[in-house]
């Protein structure tokens, strides 16, 4: 029997540090205690599902049981709906890491100006806001703009419109907004990144706020080789690059290359090993996991210095529907249609149509859903093709 504290003794990862120095150092906010006064315009929250995917967090009011509003469904009912759009300038946070503020204590930045002193429209000295309609699908909703101190566009709120729940509210607000949004960005040849959707029940003032989930902060326990193959560089390089982005397309597009890339490189190592008659061990079946209890240690195995994982990230990274499948599966029917769909948008056969709107919410969203999902894939293969270069300390 040991006397040590559990904070000296050597970390279950296999790093060999401590574990004060390496997952013990790690703070989960998720464990955060917090209130939240009726008043409120900002306050800490918790992780939930995968870093660099939305996360939706919501507020639902609670009335006495003789009030008719304590009946409606928790995610609303159809009714009068409000959805505000809080913009900011790429690489400028409005709020602190793992803060979330309520629209109304927000100002929200962009590179638009629409009053002074950023801008003087001609004849129009008093202009403090603008007004955005749309005709659609959806029908016609209008918006108005507001800046901030600066004079520059940082809030779009809809004017109360029809929908069946905050879900639909928010994804048919969108779809009418971002449409004008694209114009501005072409014309102007500026950035409009959305930074948090609110989405408010107008009967019951319930809300929710669709936020990015940050980063996780993790302690530099790994250093980089100096001499890698190309090959791991190549795919490095790619993987960051993903991460960089805030693009769900853009970061799918990457680490779907890498599958593609690793895929390759197997069978280029198949035919060098058969031309050399050398033989080469059999690959073994690349299966997903397919209880909560087998996915967080499937994962514990790719991302070492996490906090605990929440079953939003489990289900985040092994969706239900996928469980028990193979690789190359999931690969064949799921994320190659998605891929190929995306390719014939962007690049392939300018003769068709488009198939993707990346102004429709439920398209970019059903992309950024599998994000996750094909990053485990990518880091699986690695640990597979890469052993001694790619978390090698880390048992399977």
């Amino acid at each position: 029997m040991s006397d040590a504290a559990p904070e000296d003794l050597l970390c279950p990862c296999g790093s060999g540090l401590k574990h004060k120095r390496c997952h013990g150092s790690i703070v989960d906010p998720a464990k955060a205690v917090g209130n939240l006064p009726l008043n409120a315009t900002a306050f800490q929250t918790g992780l939930a599902g995968f870093p660099g995917q939305l996360q939706q967090m919501h507020v639902v009011n609670q009335f006495p049981d003789e009030d008719p509003r304590g009946s409606v469904p928790a995610q609303g009912a159809p009714g009068l709906y409000e959805v505000v759009f809080v913009l900011k300038r790429p690489g400028f946070p409005l709020v602190g890491e793992r803060q979330v503020s309520f629209s109304n204590g927000l100002l929200g930045d962009s590179h638009l100006g629409i009053r002074p002193p950023a801008f003087t429209p001609p004849g129009s000295h008093d202009v403090d806001r603008i007004l955005l309609q749309s005709a659609g699908d959806d029908g016609s909703f209008e918006f108005i703009g507001t800046a901030n101190q600066k004079g520059f566009l940082g809030k779009i709120t809809s004017r109360p419109f029809q929908a069946r729940d905050r879900f639909h509210a928010e994804e048919i607000a969108y779809r009418a907004l971002a449409p004008s949004l694209s114009e501005f960005s072409l014309q102007l040849d500026i950035p409009l990144q959305i930074a948090q959707i609110e989405t408010k029940d107008l009967s019951t003032e319930s809300c929710h706020v669709t936020i990015t989930v940050p980063f996780f902060d993790v302690p530099l326990i790994v250093a980089p080789q100096s001499r890698t193959e190309p090959d791991f560089r190549g795919i490095a390089s790619l993987y960051r690059e993903a991460l960089n982005s805030n693009s769900p397309v853009y970061q799918f597009l990457c680490l779907f290359k890498i599958i593609e890339a690793l895929r390759a490189r197997r069978k280029k190592l198949q035919r060098a090993a058969k031309a050399a008659n050398t033989g080469r061990t059999p690959a073994v079946p690349e299966i997903f996991p397919t209880t909560h209890q087998d996915i967080r240690k499937w994962l514990e195995a790719l991302f070492y210095v996490r906090p605990e994982w929440s079953l939003v990230a489990l289900d985040s990274a092994v969706p239900p529907e996928i469980r028990g499948k193979s690789f190359d599966e999931v690969i064949a029917d799921l994320l190659n249609p998605l891929r190929i769909n995306i390719a014939h948008a962007l690049f392939e056969d300018t003769v068709r149509e488009l198939t993707i709107s990346y102004d429709d919410l439920l398209d970019t969203r059903k992309i950024a859903k599998l994000v996750p999902l094909v990053k485990c894939i990518v880091r699986r293969m690695m640990k597979t093709d890469f052993r001694a270069e790619f978390l090698a300390h880390v048992p399977d």
